[in-house]
């Protein structure tokens, strides 16, 4: 766990989770791949989708980043964003690559909510390996924990290939411990810390598992595949709202002691609810007309 340094003389990135994102995305997008020529037999759309929602989600992330982290930073240099040395969010990615997959199937005319049932599944696999990766680099951790799973996370890194313990920086997680007297000086790893990335990667792999289940029913049946877009979506935005209260990476209160983002994803639940509630509501309408 944090950081593994790739250090390779010619190239030496600080933390290693780009790899992890890239696997992820490489992983998610062959299971798409496949579930969308199985389900629907059709590749070229499928092409057209994930470029268009990789593009989008990738400017979706780093957006988000600046927004609910650093917005200071953003509003003072906004050329920091073509800055690749870090900071993007999962959030914004997510809401960026929803909608550059929206923007393609209405220029084609497809029903973007059956591809999206189809590909939910795939989406949720890529953000539990990307959780994975945030584990093992150390960052998204959580708060202090008495829990017998509270995590140590080292305070230095080591370098790879030669596995040398790299002192340059101190990682994130026991920074935050010590700043907060959980631990002193001396000490060589942080206080236990709840391993919010796991909680996510467990979240995402039980919805990814409910998506599957429902979409395999479905598909000789209603295919009102909107529900699958409310379970995913409205899903995911609870669970990560729920966990940014043991966040310790987070930024500071906006409301009610909830940070923005918190505030954002209630916000984006609430609705989802609302979209829910209201078709829920017209089926019924419909059938006893």
């Amino acid at each position: 766990m944090f950081p593994i340094h790739l250090d390779f003389d010619f190239f030496s990135p600080y933390f290693y989770e780009g790899a992890y994102f890239a696997i992820s995305i490489l992983i998610a997008a062959i299971w798409a791949s496949k579930r969308t020529k199985h389900l629907l037999n059709d590749e070229k759309h499928f092409e057209g989708i994930i470029t268009w929602a990789l593009i989008a989600a990738l400017i979706g992330a780093r957006l988000s980043h600046f927004i609910f982290w650093e917005p200071s930073v953003f509003f003072s240099n906004p050329a920091v964003f073509f800055d690749f040395s870090g900071g993007n969010s999962i959030v914004g990615g997510l809401v960026g690559g929803m909608f550059g997959a929206w923007l393609y199937t209405r220029r084609k005319k497809l029903n973007y909510f059956t591809y999206f049932a189809v590909i939910s599944p795939a989406v949720l696999l890529g953000q539990a390996i990307g959780r994975a990766g945030c584990f093992l680099n150390g960052d998204a951790y959580g708060t202090h924990t008495t829990l017998p799973w509270g995590v140590e996370f080292p305070r230095y890194g080591t370098s790879i290939p030669s596995f040398e313990t790299n002192t340059r920086i101190s990682s994130e997680a026991w920074r935050w411990s010590a700043e907060n007297g959980l631990v002193d000086a001396t000490s060589t790893v942080s206080a236990p810390l709840h391993p919010t990335q796991l909680y996510e990667m467990f979240g995402d792999l039980i919805l990814m598992y409910i998506i599957v289940v429902v979409v395999r029913r479905m598909w000789g049946n209603t295919k009102d595949f909107k529900n699958i877009f409310y379970i995913h979506v409205g899903g995911y935005a609870f669970l990560r709202f729920a966990l940014e209260f043991i966040r310790a990476d987070n930024n500071s209160a906006l409301y009610l002691g909830m940070t923005g983002l918190q505030v954002s994803l209630l916000a984006l639940s609430v609705f989802i609810l609302f979209l829910y509630l209201r078709d829920a509501n017209k089926k019924k309408q419909k059938a006893a007309a």
